[in-house]
Order: C-alpha cells, then structure tokens, then sequence
C-alpha cells in the first residue's frame, strides 16, 4: 500500500501538460489574428493614403460621387444585398444536400457570419457550420464539404463570366449586356435533368453563384463608371475575380486590405490608373461596411433568439422525459403484500 502506482504519478503530468498545450494554442491563435488585423488595417490605411495622394486629396472622388447619376449610386449600396441574397441560396442549395435548412434560416445564418467573418480566421463561418450540428444536426465534416463546394463553384462562374467576356467584347454594346444572364439561364434550365437529387442541388446552386458573380461584375463596373474610369469588360471580369478570391482569405476579414491592392494591382498591370481602382473599391468596400453592419446585427439577434428557442424546448423536453420516467410518490407500493 505503501508503494505509489507509477500510473497515478504520471497522468497528472500528461494532463497538465495537455492543458499548457491547449493554452498555447490559444495563445498563438489569439496572436495570430491580432497580428494579421493589424497587417490589414495597415494595408487599408496604405490604399486610402495611396488613394489621397493620387487623387488631389479625394477631390476628384468626392467631385465624381457628387455628379453621378443619384440610380448608380443606389446600385453601389444595395448592391452588396444581392450578393447575400444569392450566396445565401447558393448555400442553402448546398446544405440540402445534406440536411433541411430553410431558406430564411440560411439568409439569417449568412448575414450573421457575414458580420463576424469581418473578423480574421472567418469566425463566421465556424460559428454557421456548429449551428448546422446542432440545430439542423448536419455532420461538420458535411458543411464543411458545402463551403468547399461553394468556394468550387465560385471558381466556375467566375471562369464562365470571363468566356462571357470575351463573347462580349465582340458584340455591340446593347447586346453584350445580355450574354452573362444567358449561363444562368441554361444552369437553371438544366436542374430538372439532372440524374439524381444532390446533382440537380449542385447545378441549383452554381446557377445562384453565377448570379452572385455577376452582381458582383456590375458592382465594380458602377463603380468604375461614377469615377469615370474607362474599364474593358475583360479586365472588370479579371478584377472582381481577384477581388473575390482577396475575400475570401481567412487570414484577414473579408481580404481587408489585401482585396483593396490586389484591384488595384491588377487595374495597373491591364494599364489602368492604380489610386482610381483602389479607389473604386474602397467605394464597394465602404457600401458593404453600411450595409453589413445593420444586417449583421439584426441577423445575429434572429440567430441567438432562435437559438435560445431550441435550447428551451430541448430543457423542456428533457425535463417531461424525466417526469414520466420517476415514480409517483402517491402511489402506494404493493410489492410487499404480493410477497407476504
């Protein structure tokens, strides 16, 4: 008795040394993201210098947004809506795949993570993919699958929207506006012959990408145009790509300062005026800032009261699965006089 169990001695070690682990995890996760916002607000504060310095102090900018058409600048604004709205229904495509989501649940749960993915190391997007466990009891490795799915598809219709431009660009000007709707049409048409239900959601859902793309293409052409920027079809499909592929890096929120030197990288080496493109997507940048703001809050509200919904019906049901199951004080025990 005298002797101590080897065993017992070590395991205290092994679980502290677990926990420090744990901790040192955190520690550098937390340094991690306080490291890249900072490298981001840099990089924003940078382009709006560069902008400033190229732009007479903005007096071109704030000269361009006064004289533009009052419709183009109602388009900037509520153009990040749309982007939402068919992301939201891309996803909720995706998802169905795997489990029911609704899609007002989907349009609530992406303007949530759209304000928390502001945030570097997209939190957003983890805290949509643990609500999908727990309330629409979708597996994690699933919704992981549809995010990388989404992220797939994004890809497509961005190279579709560039083959789109090149038709473009050879036919005259009120015909060309028509050619990118012409692959969502066929994308939608061709859902009911899909062989099989996931495949038929797939194509469903790279039909609503491909209109996400697109909002995006007229977003930076509006903006391109309220600045006076003379901007090809081709290059604007190049941009919003990148600008797309910038968003999506999880180092940063939303590609914060990396989105706005990587249009503005892209608009140079195509010949255009570097501070004007950065410019113009400071622009989208800030309608998305306005907009995302009071969406996300409300989003999120509807998100936790839901929440809070589910886990009170679940106490409630626990707690009457308990009730059935103790036995009744009142009733009296007749076990001992059966056996007498």
């Amino acid at each position: 008795m005298g002797i101590s169990d080897p065993g017992n001695e070590i395991e205290p070690q092994s679980n502290l040394s677990g926990c420090e682990s744990d901790d040192s995890i955190q520690r550098k996760s937390r340094t991690r993201s306080v490291v890249m916002f900072t490298i981001s607000m840099l990089l924003l504060s940078g382009a709006a210098y560069f902008v400033y310095q190229g732009t007479n102090g903005l007096e071109g900018v704030w000269d361009s947004l006064r004289s533009a058409p009052v419709w183009m600048l109602v388009l900037i604004v509520l153009g990040p809506l749309g982007n939402h709205w068919s992301v939201s229904m891309c996803l909720q495509a995706l998802q169905s795949r795997h489990g029911k989501v609704g899609v007002r649940e989907m349009f609530v749960l992406v303007g949530s993570a759209w304000l928390f993915n502001y945030l570097p190391m997209r939190p957003g997007l983890i805290g949509r993919i643990g609500y999908h466990k727990a309330i629409n009891k979708i597996r994690l490795r699933d919704s992981l699958e549809s995010s990388i799915w989404s992220g797939v598809l994004a890809g497509v219709a961005n190279g579709v929207i560039l083959l789109a431009a090149l038709v473009m660009i050879e036919l005259p000007n009120q015909w060309s506006i028509v050619i990118p709707l012409i692959p969502v049409v066929m994308m939608f048409a061709s859902v009911p012959l899909m062989p099989g239900r996931k495949t038929r959601l797939l194509m469903k859902a790279l039909a609503f990408r491909q209109i996400d793309v697109i909002i995006w293409l007229g977003r930076y052409w509006l903006a391109f145009e309220v600045l006076g920027m003379e901007v090809g079809i081709g290059d604007i499909a190049i941009i919003s790509a990148v600008s797309q592929l910038a968003s999506l890096m999880p180092l940063t929120g939303s590609g914060i300062g990396f989105r706005e030197w990587g249009v503005g990288l892209t608009a140079s080496a195509g010949g255009h005026t570097m501070s004007t493109a950065i410019a113009a997507d400071l622009i989208n940048r800030a309608a998305e800032t306005l907009i995302v703001v009071p969406v996300g809050l409300v989003c999120t509200a509807l998100v936790a009261r839901h929440w809070k919904g589910k886990r009170d019906l679940a106490q409630l049901q626990t707690g009457l699965s308990e009730d059935d199951t103790r036995p009744d004080p009142d009733q009296k025990d007749t076990s001992g006089d059966r056996a007498e």
